[in-house]
């Protein structure tokens, strides 16, 4: 019976390519095809040749394999006679069987819904994660920036260097740029002609410092603009202020959003009046240092 069932996956079933019952005897099958080949026939109608070819193979499968096809009805009978057969358990069963099946499905289908959740769920909270992390750093450098201005008299004068040049000497501000700009972008450059003294205020402490350690030779006499016990603590000053702003920048990420919560429910007047207190004390520090600086200036 295989033949009968390859035969069929391939070219479909014969009897119903000659539009008959599978229990059709020979003369109705003779008959038919007789019927069929004359309506089919490609003499009439060129165009239903391939029909025409599909039943004639159906019809010589059929002739050739009469026996076979009589035991595969009978077998395909007795299925459907055992199939009505099957006892309500077995029905039962099957449907139970069905319905786990079903209910499988539907659960890997809500398994997927659920990790899709979670990988939403996740993007979610690394996009806020990183949102979180950029505003941080705004508000870091926006803290270095006001820092910066509010003492950008001080950077001034960590960043300026005094030259002084003999009496057969002259220096014009065009020279000393021309020697000094390879230590640093500069700001700015002062020439006192009558003095033979001059200053120069680069962008950053570093070129000042590269300036006084490689640029002293026999003609010129460079030093910092403050005295070195004054630099040092002035760059003190300043470099505490800056690892106090990294210190509460980076105490103010660890804490979570409850815990900040919590901290602005319980900040009460008392707190703030401190705060504006510690904040004044710090100003007033760093005016006093600023005015002890203009005086020493002045006493040179």
């Amino acid at each position: 019976m295989n033949n009968i069932i390859d035969f069929i996956k391939k070219n479909g079933n014969p009897f119903e390519t000659l539009e008959l019952e599978m229990t059709a005897d020979k003369k109705e099958i003779k008959s038919q095809y007789k019927e069929l080949a004359r309506k089919y026939h490609p003499d009439k109608n060129i165009h239903t040749k391939d029909r025409f070819l599909k039943i004639q193979k159906a019809y010589e499968f059929i002739v050739n394999n009469m026996s076979d096809i009589h035991k595969y009805v009978e077998h395909q009978k007795y299925r459907q006679k055992e199939q009505s057969k099957m006892s309500n358990e077995q029905k039962q069963y099957a449907e139970d069987l069905k319905r786990r099946e079903q209910y499988a499905e539907k659960q890997k289908q809500q398994e997927e819904v659920v990790k899709q959740m979670k990988v939403n769920e996740e993007m979610n909270r690394l996009e806020e994660q990183r949102k979180f992390e950029e505003n941080e750093r705004k508000q870091k450098q926006e803290k270095m920036i006001q820092f910066e201005l509010q003492n950008k008299d001080l950077y001034k004068r960590l960043n300026t260097i005094k030259i002084k040049w003999g009496k057969d000497q002259l220096y014009t501000v065009d020279l000393l740029n021309l020697l000094f700009k390879n230590y640093g972008a500069i700001q700015e450059i002062k020439v006192q002609d009558n003095k033979r003294k001059a200053t120069i205020t680069f962008h950053t402490t570093e070129a000042a410092n590269n300036a006084v350690l490689q640029q002293n030779n026999g003609f010129l006499k460079i030093k910092y603009f403050l005295k070195q016990e004054k630099r040092q603590q002035v760059m003190k000053e300043l470099q505490t202020e800056k690892e106090k702003i990294n210190r509460n920048d980076q105490e103010v990420y660890q804490l979570s959003t409850d815990t900040l919560n919590r901290i602005s429910h319980f900040y009460n007047k008392d707190s703030k009046i401190n705060a504006g207190l510690e904040e004044l004390k710090r100003e007033q520090e760093r005016l006093k240092l600023i005015k002890q600086i203009y005086e020493d200036e002045l006493k040179q």
